[in-house]
């Protein structure tokens, strides 16, 4: 009886020392547990978008889409505007939230540059310049994805982005990273997308930048080009840039942030946001 109650404490004792060793992996090691909590939105220091001189130039030059294709405020009709899902907070950053459904189609809460027909072409010699400053919050599972940014080209030429920044939960195994995703084949052929590792999302504000000009598209972040596209293919297309929140996977659910310090659609390479290159 002795060597029995013996060899239960030795067995529960080695079973005990094993899970305080090495707990189990999928509690230890499951990352999807970590996630960005939406920052609480509060109406009495939210400010309006529209009164902050910093966002004034790139709200002038856009119109605001949400929840869908759907245009909730038109162009230059942002005084007065903010909600829940689209204001600045106390220290100036501009919030973009949006929440989707599973097995829904897509929804999107994005600044669409304008006026119309402000739409610009990759030979423009003069260029366009996207240029922010942003956060790209991780969101709880079950979003796998989000875009936010665009150039999309138009309908009447070719209503396809030619380029895409998104946030992606896991590629090929590469876990929490940015990535672009570039058209490049010819509008009339099948579509052929490559896809760049932009590197880790980043737990603070960064900054992200894309040039076109003369028929060069040049990405950076942080100061850094990360890659320079040759895009005469794509030169018949009219295009804009669109910035905010994009969710396109129908099976994606759940709510997805991005914020932004500074935001800027520009159609010169004013010297202020522009540091030039290779152009």
């Amino acid at each position: 009886m002795i060597q029995k109650i013996l060899v239960f404490f030795i067995g529960t004792f080695f079973i005990v020392a094993c899970d305080v060793r090495k707990p189990p992996e999928d509690v230890v090691d499951n990352k999807d547990l970590i996630y960005d909590k939406t920052p609480i939105y509060d109406a009495n220091t939210a400010l309006y978008p529209a009164d902050v001189d910093k966002f004034k130039e790139v709200l002038k030059n856009s119109k605001y889409q949400y929840p869908h294709d759907n245009t909730e405020v038109d162009y230059n009709q942002f005084d007065g505007y903010k909600t829940e899902d689209f204001y600045v907070d106390k220290n100036e950053d501009f919030y973009f939230v949006l929440n989707k459904e599973h097995n829904s189609t897509k929804e999107r809460n994005e600044l669409r540059e304008g006026p119309e027909p402000r739409e610009w072409y990759t030979s423009d010699s003069d260029g366009n310049f996207w240029v922010a400053t942003v956060k790209c919050f991780k969101p709880k599972l079950d979003l796998q994805s989000y875009t936010w940014m665009q150039i999309h080209g138009t309908n009447t030429t070719f209503n396809y982005p030619l380029l895409r920044l998104l946030w992606v939960r896991n590629r090929a195994g590469i876990y929490d990273h940015n990535w672009a995703i570039v058209i490049i084949s010819n509008p009339d052929e099948p579509k052929i997308y490559e896809w760049i590792d932009l590197g880790k999302r980043s737990d603070d504000f960064f900054d992200a930048a894309v040039y076109v000009q003369n028929n060069l598209m040049e990405l950076k972040i942080n100061n850094k080009v990360i890659k320079t596209y040759n895009v005469s293919y794509w030169e018949t297309v009219e295009n804009y840039s669109k910035a905010g929140i994009y969710i396109n996977l129908f099976s994606d659910g759940g709510e997805g942030v991005v914020a932004f310090r500074e935001l800027q659609f520009l159609d010169w390479a004013d010297p202020k946001y522009v540091f030039l290159t290779h152009h």
